[in-house]
């Protein structure tokens, strides 16, 4: 029985082995892969929340001590501070929760005055309250908050005056100086995971179907009988492609809209309805980047299939297509925000992932949501006519 046991262990290594293809796909591409793969999402995820060197921090302040401006003023720092009036207040929280630019700082009058003279065990009054309003879904806008709040804590501390920071008020009973609105957190939030999920669903469903309709009917030999007949090569491929894309994005779409659902409530937001962050027009588009992107996948992985001899090697090939569109879903993070060149918009997998990422965070470009659309539809029919060409040549549809 030994000898019988270590006869097959031994032909089944020398068959692995022998194989480099199998041996390279099955053995090291996975090994390969992870590490690269972790490589650049450790890259990605500090780059998404890495500020440049050269940023310069937007501060408008109310009231502001000449004592705390000219900290502020240290080039350490990088802080533009920018003093207005107490009729611009409205303005400027408005410009906050719009994104253009990073802070506000409010003192009441006679801060200075107040927080020398407050004593906690005898004033009847709360401490001088100094207002920090932000926009936490804009990265500037929260790493000003963050400077800000550890300068005035450094002037509360050194100094012993007396006074709070974002202290409940009248004014704001609940304390949240936060100026971003539940839509922006949740597109902030979405717009990071979802891209990377919703390219990675709708791969996996191509992925499950186009090896087994082409590789697969080749190596049950049905390929060659559907080839034989007087259908055009090029109307094969391009009826594969198509009726494959039809499922393969009915399984991405259903896959998504469950995380969509479900992201609202996983967040603990008031509404647990996707419908009411995006518009109708805004999901049409999404449908569409989505569709282009599918035909894209299953024209790829066609092509990959017809030359593989079973759905086991085309399944294999694929791998290395599953760790682009991995990295493709990450790329967004390394810019900080949405890049509006339309040079990305041209490189196919990673203008579907910057697009989708676009409209999830409410920071469309048409004109660059077009050009993923149409750069992933002429990729799809030059590759069409390359599985054409393939399902032409005898030598690579018998080859078994």
């Amino acid at each position: 029985m030994k000898n019988n046991v270590l006869a097959v262990m031994n032909k089944e290594c020398s068959r692995i082995f022998n194989d480099r293809k199998l041996f390279f796909t099955a053995v090291l591409l996975p090994g390969i892969m992870m590490f690269v793969m972790y490589s650049f999402m450790g890259t990605f995820i500090e780059s998404m929340f890495n500020i440049g060197d050269d940023y310069v921090y937007q501060i408008h302040a109310v009231n502001m001590p000449r004592s705390i401006s000219i900290k502020m003023a240290d080039p350490v720092h990088r802080m533009n501070v920018m003093n207005i009036s107490e009729f611009d207040i409205d303005d400027v929280k408005q410009r906050i929760t719009d994104r253009e630019t990073d802070l506000l700082v409010v003192f009441p009058r006679n801060f200075v005055i107040d927080s020398e003279n407050f004593d906690p065990a005898t004033s009847p009054i709360p401490a001088p309250n100094v207002q920090v309003w932000s926009n936490f879904a804009r990265t500037q806008s929260h790493e000003a908050h963050s400077r800000v709040t550890r300068i005035l804590n450094d002037y509360h501390h050194n100094l012993t005056h007396r006074f709070s920071v974002n202290a409940p008020s009248e004014e704001v009973p609940d304390g949240n100086f936060n100026l971003a609105t539940e839509a922006d957190m949740f597109a902030m939030i979405i717009g990071m995971v979802i891209p990377l999920l919703f390219i990675i669903f709708i791969f996996t469903g191509c992925q499950s179907l186009a090896p087994e309709s082409i590789a697969g009917e080749k190596e049950r030999g049905t390929l060659g009988s559907i080839l034989v007949t007087p259908v055009k090569r090029r109307d094969i491929a391009f009826g594969k492609i198509v009726g494959i894309t039809i499922f393969a994005l009915m399984s991405a779409l259903v896959s998504i809209l469950g995380a969509l659902l479900a992201m609202p409530r996983m967040m603990g937001l008031e509404s647990g309805n996707i419908f009411e962050f995006y518009s109708i027009a805004e999901l049409t588009l999404l449908l569409l980047v989505a569709g282009s992107t599918t035909l894209v996948f299953v024209a790829m992985l066609s092509v990959l299939s017809a030359y593989a001899k079973s759905v086991k090697e085309a399944t294999a090939y694929s791998m290395p297509i599953m760790f682009v569109v991995i990295v493709a879903g990450l790329v967004g993070m390394v810019f900080g925000g949405i890049p509006t060149e339309i040079f990305f918009y041209l490189i196919p997998i990673v203008n579907s992932s910057l697009s989708i990422s676009a409209i999830f965070s409410y920071d469309i470009t048409v004109v660059n949501i077009i050009t993923t659309i149409v750069v992933n539809i002429v990729l799809t029919l030059a590759l069409t006519i390359v599985l054409a060409k393939i399902f032409s040549s005898e030598r690579i549809v018998f080859d078994k």
